[in-house]
């Protein structure tokens, strides 16, 4: 594997080029389609109104481009068997090059639309279209999710913006994917940092710009904070 790797991965990569331009193009067909209707439909003779239809036809095609995006590579990434289990991978791998793949496709939307729908239902539709297991009620502020097929947030769990969550590491010329579970009722603080390998209990915090290392096990209605991260106290009971 190793003597074709040098020649896979550049071929790969040009193979992707080319299916991130279909990509984009079949989600800029329905943008464009309004956006010729709109300006087909003009008939002001004003050159205000005529810019400021022209203006909301492109912002409004955008947004369609975006949604459009959202559906098509959440298909893709939903339907190809792209998503490698948790495990460890020599980065000279069959299953690295899928792991990349599929990391190149989630930053289609990521590179390009995500922001515009955190927080909103769309992205948690998105990143259960993904693989994520998302519960009920959940507030998830950031785009910053690497591998989250590996993820598993609870219901009434929030987010914070800002805040990372990783599911990978590259260690001694392997690639190491772990799970992330957070449980219920969590509260991750905006800007924070999730290392691959974490367990997060039930009811429990981690503070604004905390950094939570690898394998961490955060117990139920804990409050852990600082960088690495540690347990500072116990939550009261109430509910």
């Amino acid at each position: 594997m190793k003597n074709i790797f040098s020649i896979l991965q550049p071929t790969i990569t040009i193979l992707f080029i080319i299916i991130a331009c279909i990509v984009y193009g079949l989600s800029l067909v329905p943008a464009i389609l309004f956006f010729n209707y709109i300006n087909c439909s003009l008939s002001a003779n004003s050159i205000f109104l005529n810019a400021l239809c022209v203006g909301l036809g492109l912002s409004i095609g955008f947004f369609i481009f975006g949604i459009c995006l959202v559906f098509i590579v959440g298909f893709i990434v939903r339907v190809l068997p792209i998503k490698p289990k948790p495990g460890i991978y020599p980065l000279a791998s069959l299953d690295t090059i899928k792991w990349g793949l599929c990391c190149a496709f989630l930053r289609l939307v990521y590179l390009t639309f995500l922001n515009f729908i955190t927080p909103t239902f769309l992205n948690i539709i998105y990143f259960r279209m993904i693989g994520t297991k998302i519960g009920k009620n959940v507030q998830l502020n950031t785009i910053n999710i690497n591998d989250p097929w590996l993820l598993e947030i609870g219901d009434n769990s929030v987010i914070g913006g800002g805040s990372s969550i990783n599911c990978h590491t590259v260690e001694g010329g392997n690639l190491i994917l772990e799970k992330v579970k957070i449980g219920n009722k969590c509260t991750i603080g905006a800007q924070s940092l999730i290392w691959p390998g974490c367990i997060i209990g039930d009811r429990s915090v981690l503070a604004t710009k905390s950094v939570l290392k690898k394998r961490s096990i955060v117990g139920e209605r804990e409050i852990w904070k600082g960088n690495p991260a540690v347990n500072v106290r116990k939550k009261n009971n109430a509910k």
